[in-house]
């Protein structure tokens, strides 16, 4: 089987402009779209983790008496739906490719978004979603072994929150990967 016949491309995501293209070029040209699909679907993950951390983390601030150890899944959960849903709404797909208008001194930071104050607010959300995701991840991984009771909450927020921190690593990577400047 040769090269140009491989199944692990979705058929029909990508066509050539004219019939003058070859199928190398074509698949090189398909390589260079942006995955809006793909980091549309991680974002959507990364809001049903940040729902049911909020709703696990709600139980685990009852179950603890009104403690924050586990209850930090709600502002987590929180911050992480905030994030996903404002980056899904800055996102390239939307309105088309616009170009960044980055300055000079911030230009490394163009695979953020196309305007800085947008990238700028969502680098702060999405900064204090991972901080407070890696606090509940101590927390859960400390609860594993001082309380029985709270076994199966901190199996099941560990779990959210690295899916989580999982999904919001492959969008960064897919962005710096895909960005055209």
């Amino acid at each position: 089987m040769n090269g140009d016949n491989r199944l692990d491309r979705r058929k029909g995501s990508c066509t050539p402009q004219s019939a003058d293209f070859s199928s190398n070029e074509n698949t090189v040209l398909c390589e260079k779209i942006y995955p809006f699909a793909v980091v549309l679907r991680l974002r959507v993950l990364q809001i049903v983790c940040g729902i049911s951390g909020i709703v696990m983390g709600t139980v685990a601030f009852i179950e603890e008496k009104s403690s924050m150890n586990l209850g930090i899944g709600m502002p987590a959960g929180l911050l992480t739906v905030t994030a996903a849903a404002g980056s899904i709404h800055t996102s390239r797909g939307f309105g088309g490719y616009v170009q960044p208008s980055c300055d000079p001194p911030w230009s490394h930071l163009r695979f953020l978004g196309p305007t800085i104050t947008s990238a700028f607010s969502l680098t702060l959300l999405w900064s204090f979603a991972c901080i407070l995701h890696c606090v509940l991840l101590r927390n859960s991984f400390k609860a594993l072994f001082t309380s029985e009771d709270l076994t199966i909450l901190a199996v099941v927020l560990m779990s959210l929150t690295l899916i989580t921190l999982f999904a919001a690593a492959l969008v960064l990577r897919i962005d710096c990967v895909y960005d055209p400047d």
